[in-house]
């Protein structure tokens, strides 16, 4: 019977095939392991790679063909996807729950992440200074990227909010001069250091608003393939991230590969807390809470 594959699925198909080398082939040659990873993570990979070299486990790592979330899902059950870097979900923790996935909680953001500010165009930053509270607020329609769970935590608040497909070069800015959306809400952090930049290449219409901040509980994990070829990397990992969180490393890499904003980046903005349906700040272990950096908002 003849059989074929997609260009896709055979790289990654090669990759697999490299990551189960019998333990004598890999003696000079480390594992390769796929993850799932966007421009805006190089922290991230930077973050796994010293714990990987702390837990003394030699291993190549290699950005994955991106997907959809139902997509990384089922790659990652099936082995081809070995390491996720993206928020935690109700269906990831269900199928942690299930042993379906496996989750190492390390709050790659330092709680940053739901700090949210929002991308507004030029010619309007004037209507966000007006918010006071969530009554203000849920007279505008925040976007989202078509999937993200926190588009559930807006509705869940009373925010009229609606996701879009394309968003990672800015396109959401199509959505706000046609005036289907008013802002588009990012973490605080990435937004100052990555995408604010990326955006204005191809929309310099846009601005990053500095007068509202939205908080709600908002984490970033590492998600580790439960195919039986990522049991030595999931093992390592968890070594790798004990350790270095332990003794600083953790907080020196972060602070090398990415910067809390300064000071009146937060500060003297309305803040609105919101509240995360799907889990509180105690999904992060009590030997990663150290980790989380809680700047004052006054």
């Amino acid at each position: 019977m003849k059989t074929s594959f997609s260009p896709y699925r055979r790289s990654l198909l090669g990759l697999f095939a490299g990551a189960c080398l019998p333990v004598s082939s890999r003696a000079a040659t480390p594992p390769v392991f796929t993850v799932q990873t966007e421009p805006s993570l190089a922290h991230c990979i930077a973050l796994l790679h010293t714990a990987l070299d702390a837990a003394g486990f030699p291993a190549k790592l290699v950005n994955a063909p991106h997907t959809s979330e139902t997509r990384n899902l089922h790659e990652t059950g099936a082995g081809r996807i070995h390491i996720t870097l993206l928020p935690v979900s109700p269906p990831r923790l269900t199928l942690v729950r299930e042993g379906r996935l496996r989750m190492i909680p390390i709050p790659l953001e330092r709680g940053l992440l739901g700090w949210r500010t929002a991308f507004v165009l030029q010619n309007q930053v004037e209507q966000l200074a007006r918010i006071r509270d969530l009554k203000d607020l849920r007279t505008l329609t925040i976007g989202q990227g078509s999937g993200w769970w926190d588009a559930d935590i807006y509705r869940k608040a009373g925010i009229t909010t609606r996701e879009v497909q394309a968003w990672r070069n800015g396109e959401f800015a199509e959505q706000m001069q046609a005036g289907v959306i008013d802002l588009f809400p990012m973490g605080m952090e990435e937004s100052l250091s990555y995408f604010l930049p990326h955006f204005r290449q191809r929309y310099p219409q846009l601005a990053l608003d500095k007068t509202l901040l939205l908080r709600y509980p908002w984490y970033r994990f590492v998600w580790v393939s439960p195919h039986p070829s990522a049991d030595d990397l999931y093992q390592a990992l968890q070594k790798g991230f004990d350790l270095i969180s332990g003794d600083d490393q953790f907080e020196a890499i972060w602070s090398r590969t990415r910067q809390l904003p300064p000071a009146e980046s937060w500060q003297d903005r309305t803040v609105i807390d919101l509240e995360n349906p799907f889990y509180s700040s105690d999904i992060v272990p009590e030997r990663y809470r150290h980790l989380l950096l809680r700047p004052q908002t006054s």
